[in-house]
């Protein structure tokens, strides 16, 4: 009776660990920040931001990892088949200075193309809740999530 206690016990640990392990595995999800001194709404679905430093990335823990991008490489997460953000459009969050007050509009991004020979970027948004989004905006920072992909090159912190 104690060897069959035993032998369930040790596959208790076995499922517990390879769990555990399964939880490290999994490809970190990425964040990304853009932000700019300005940004336009040139239409009713279209953002236009300058790309004046790169796109910052980065994960949550367990991962920690973080990145630069330039306009090129974060846009090409809308390009192609599969997992992209042209088949998951990713949520985001646009906030904006309106004298003294922070405004922000929740987003879903559906599309971005880079503009301006890599001067700018145009995101193609879907308003979903917030203050409306303004012609001209300033002190920009957009924030957008959910890319699940372990193939980025990184840097480590922590």
């Amino acid at each position: 009776m104690r060897s069959i206690q035993s032998l369930g016990t040790l596959i208790v640990t076995f499922v517990f660990a390879t769990v555990a392990l399964a939880e490290d595995i999994k490809a970190p999800e990425w964040l990304f920040v853009h932000a700019s001194q300005t940004a336009e709404m040139t239409r009713d679905i279209t953002l236009v931001m300058p790309v004046a430093r790169d796109i910052f990335a980065f994960t949550d823990r367990p991962h920690r990892l973080h990145r630069y991008m330039n306009a090129y490489e974060f846009v090409s997460m809308w390009e192609g088949e599969g997992d992209t953000f042209r088949g998951d459009p990713p949520n985001a969050v646009l906030t904006w200075v309106d004298g003294e007050k922070v405004k922000e509009a929740e987003v879903v991004v559906a599309n971005a193309i880079v503009t301006d020979n890599g001067e700018s970027i145009s995101y193609e948004v879907v308003f979903e809740a917030g203050d409306h989004l303004q012609s001209s905006m300033d002190e920009v920072s957009f924030f957008i999530d959910g890319f699940k992909a372990p193939t980025l090159h990184t840097n480590h912190s922590g």
